[in-house]
Order: structure tokens, then sequence, then C-alpha cells
């Protein structure tokens, strides 16, 4: 029985939510927005801003995000750019995001800022969609998202037309 006991008492750690080093509970994490059927260009955002953020860059300048219409880069739907926010804390909002002739600048404090936007997005289908993503004057690359199993598939097509 103390053995039984003994190992309770060793098990019951593991049970108890992750958290943070002062012992406040962390909060779930958010899911994927590629598990949401209706937001297959907020997915490309996500993905392409999880590999951004998942390099290892050192002195990252200020980033936003932003739909593309052809023509310049337009502020997300604000309860999607907050989706994004939650899953980046480091993102900033678009309004933040100003531009200027020789690219984006941060509105607040001045230095660079970097706008990453989807464009040409079409669905041929519920099921399936392409569009392109990336840096408002670096690299555009062509995507192809998938839905399969209750997410969106994103695979990268190769680079489009800037």
């Amino acid at each position: 029985m103390r053995q039984l006991h003994a190992l309770l008492l060793l098990a019951l750690p593991a049970c108890a939510p992750l958290a943070e080093p002062g012992g406040q509970a962390l909060p779930d994490p958010v899911p994927p927005l590629a598990s949401l059927a209706d937001k297959p260009q907020l997915a490309l955002l996500e993905s392409v801003l999880r590999d951004y953020f998942a390099a290892d860059i050192a002195n990252r300048p200020t980033i936003c995000a932003a739909m593309h219409d052809g023509r310049e880069a337009a502020a997300l739907a604000v309860e999607d750019e907050r989706a994004l926010m939650e899953r980046f804390p480091t993102l900033a909002p678009m309004r933040r995001c100003i531009a200027s002739t020789s690219g984006w600048t941060d509105g607040e404090n001045g230095e660079a800022a970097l706008v990453f936007s989807s464009d040409s997005f079409a669905c041929a289908s519920a099921t399936s969609c392409t569009g392109r993503a990336g840096t408002g004057g670096g690299t555009r690359n062509l995507y192809a998202l998938d839905w399969r199993e209750g997410r969106w598939t994103i695979a990268r097509q190769g680079p489009g037309a800037p």
C-alpha cells in the first residue's frame, strides 16, 4: 500500500496544469488557424509568420501582417489581426507599419518595419486554394492549400510573380 501511495504522489505533478516559474498556470495554447475551414488565407499568413518567427534572426524589425489587394497592403479585419497577434506576441498591429519611399517604418519608433502579406488568393473549391505570401518588397512565394482531415495543409509551390 505504501508503494501505491508513493507512486500516486509521484504521478500527481504530471496531472497538474503547466505553470510559469512564479506559480501561475499557463493559458491553454491557441489552436492553429489552419483548423478553421473558412479562413484559408489567414492560415497561409499564420504559416508564413510561423516560419519567419521560428528562424534565428537577430535584431528583427517591427513585423506587421496585411492582406494585399494588388495595389497596396491593407490591414486585416480586427478579429483576424487579433488572432495572429495571440499566436505571435511580437507581431505589431498594421497601424504601426507606415509605408515610406524607402520601405516600411515603425510609426512609433521610426525604425525599420517589415510587412508580411497575402495576395492573389483564389479558391477553386471549398477545399482547394492558391495564393502568394511573403514580404512587400521581398520574396513572395506561391502556395497551394488543401483542406484535409480537418485542417488546411499548405505547400509552397515556388516563387510567385513580384
